[in-house]
């Protein structure tokens, strides 16, 4: 996978944002992340090497937007210019997160039949408020892939029996000094409730205030993903 941060800088939305690791890792460096900006690898699928050879890949997925929201208001200015260069590079599948769905339909390009095939859209949900919220509107959407990320998963989730039209979910505990609590139970529900809707399901990490059994673990962001996969859990 490859990585294109197009642009940088985002505004707190929901509950999961609260210690967003943008804006921590900003205010370590003096930087406002209020402010959201182009970064100079915002056309990075159409930069070629010494050898012209493309920068990214034929055949890559590309983890789109990763410091900021695609949708953000800020990005209405600069996403034509971003969904042409999708359009363009028709090697190429891109996959983005959003805490913004209500502002997906208005946002996509006249020709989004051509390119939809090729682009996943995952809309956040970390919590029950959130998931009745983002849920519906989600599935509403002429998308051809949706996921759900429930990261940091916060509280127990119930789809409600309705998780039509989802590809995967993801779920993930909450990283940093500050972290809140993630209960492993709360991660085997929502796998339970994948495995009856016959979808996906990954667990991505532990989050660092992780409970399991009842007993409170404390762990390194570094193995944070590793304990994840060592659960062996995840479904296809």
């Amino acid at each position: 996978m490859v990585l294109w941060n197009l642009i940088h800088g985002c505004h707190r939305k929901s509950e999961g944002c609260l210690h967003c690791y943008v804006f921590s890792r900003d205010g370590e460096n003096g930087i406002d992340s209020d402010i959201v900006r182009r970064t100079l690898s915002f056309d990075l699928p159409l930069k070629r090497d010494r050898r012209g050879e493309w920068k990214i890949p034929s055949g890559s997925t590309v983890m789109t937007c990763f410091s900021s929201d695609f949708f953000i208001e800020e990005m209405d200015a600069w996403r034509p210019e971003a969904w042409d260069m999708m359009k363009r590079r028709e090697d190429l599948s891109f996959h983005m997160i959003t805490k913004r769905p209500e502002r997906i339909e208005k946002s996509l390009p006249p020709y989004w039949d051509d390119i939809r095939e090729r682009i996943c859209i995952c809309a956040t949900m970390e919590n029950q408020r959130r998931t009745d919220e983002r849920l519906p509107i989600l599935q509403s959407l002429p998308l051809s892939h949706r996921e759900i990320i429930a990261e940091p998963l916060l509280e127990r989730i119930d789809y409600r029996g309705d998780l039509s039209g989802i590809d995967k979910i993801t779920v993930g505990g909450e990283s940093g000094l500050q972290a809140r609590p993630c209960q492993y139970d709360w991660v085997l529900d929502i796998r339970r409730q994948c495995a009856e809707a016959g979808i996906g399901f990954h667990f991505m990490q532990t989050g660092a205030n992780f409970i399991k059994d009842g007993r409170r673990y404390r762990i390194n962001h570094r193995v944070q993903m590793a304990q994840a996969a060592k659960a062996g859990i995840d479904l296809p």
